[in-house]
């Protein structure tokens, strides 16, 4: 047998075994209507979560969560791992006018604002951790379109931030397992619920946006350099 035809036998054998999980997966998640009616009807004192979206998807549907913080992760080394194959580019100077870049310095800062807004504010409105990241990788974004990418690149270098996206990754893992250490199952709130509709209520929903919108970000910065960096695109 030839390397191409065991590359071909195992590229059939792997599309598959995807096509038989994706059947099966779809054949036994058939969704029963009424769920969304019984997560509608829990009562926000519950999760302390003004935002019921948020009460159920960092509390009530917590452990879907971290398979998506684990699917992103997967995504953003996935992107590392295989532009690293490619050569690198000379990244080319900036090319776009002065109002481009005086109005991707005036929006940068007011993306970070709303990121920040989104963050600490997702339990109780729109919004969230997942939206603040990549709200703030568009900042970074901003600042590498009017900047360059080179001084970005020197505020935020792609390996150390690389470092900081595992650990806040392993602080989200880490979390999780907290309540362990008070006799409670793990994915159990440890925080107290406060009022339903202030600041400090939701329990660990508010940390938990914290926690994923930096962790969002730092990948999406990662992304950008990357394909910055082996592409020569913003």
């Amino acid at each position: 047998m030839t390397p191409r035809t065991a590359r071909v036998i195992l590229s059939i054998s792997v599309i598959a075994v995807f096509i038989g999980l994706v059947g099966t997966t779809y054949l036994m998640s058939f969704p029963d209507p009424s769920d969304s009616q019984r997560y509608l009807a829990i009562p926000i004192e519950q999760t302390g979560a003004a935002n019921r979206v948020a009460g159920i998807y960092l509390n009530i549907r917590l452990f879907d969560t971290l398979l998506e913080i684990l699917v992103f992760s997967v995504a953003v080394l996935g992107v590392r791992h295989y532009l690293r194959h490619a050569a690198d580019v000379a990244i080319p100077s900036l090319s776009e006018s002065a109002v481009v870049r005086t109005a991707a310095s005036f929006l940068g800062p007011v993306a970070l604002l709303l990121s920040a807004f989104f963050a600490v504010f997702g339990h109780l409105s729109p919004g969230g951790g997942f939206a603040a990241g990549v709200i703030a990788g568009s900042a970074v974004l901003f600042a590498a379109i009017a900047q360059g990418m080179a001084a970005t690149e020197a505020r935020l270098e792609p390996q150390h931030v690389a470092t900081a996206e595992k650990l806040f990754l392993l602080l989200v893992l880490v979390w999780v397992l907290v309540p362990v250490l008070f006799g409670l199952p793990p994915l159990h709130d440890p925080l107290p619920k406060g009022t339903a509709g202030q600041l400090l209520s939701g329990g660990s929903i508010l940390p938990y946006n914290l926690i994923i919108g930096v962790k969002v970000f730092l990948g999406t910065w990662l992304i950008i350099a990357a394909f910055a960096q082996h592409r020569g695109e913003l």
